[in-house]
């Protein structure tokens, strides 16, 4: 499980949280087929569980919930990727990820706007944090 801790955004103007456009761009992306992967893990288990019991309306819809929140990440993931494509070409004054964090929560998001998906290093397997 990643670890999704939620911390304070980083301060405005805090040093090296400058991204070009399309680096913003290219790690939100990476990030939404990251969670893309993890929903459709999250499918597959279930799926592979249902036989053991059956499920009830409410469980159903939940279900149905999951899976389009799936393909909204994964649309949205798109999307993303035919920007940059199609606009990310053109050089811009770089983006203050301090300020793109406002109001963001999990530290895992905040740190793929400055590093991108493959600078996570952490791992906490086993570890299943429930709300």
């Amino acid at each position: 499980m990643k670890n999704m801790d939620v911390v304070p955004p980083l301060p405005h103007g805090a040093a090296g949280t400058e991204r070009s456009m399309r680096d913003v761009m290219d790690h939100l992306v990476e990030l939404l087929d990251e969670t893309y992967q993890d929903f459709t893990g999250v499918q597959r288990v279930v799926g592979e569980n249902m036989a053991a019991a059956p499920l009830s309306d409410a469980d159903v819809q939940a279900l149905q919930r999951l899976d389009s929140a799936t393909q909204t990440v994964e649309a949205v993931s798109t999307v993303l990727k035919n920007l940059v494509a199609s606009y990310g070409q053109t050089e811009t004054q770089p983006l203050d990820v301090g300020v793109l964090s406002q109001g963001v929560k999990l530290c895992h998001v905040i740190q793929v706007l400055r590093h991108g998906v493959q600078a996570e290093t952490d791992s906490h397997s086993g570890e299943v944090d429930l709300f």
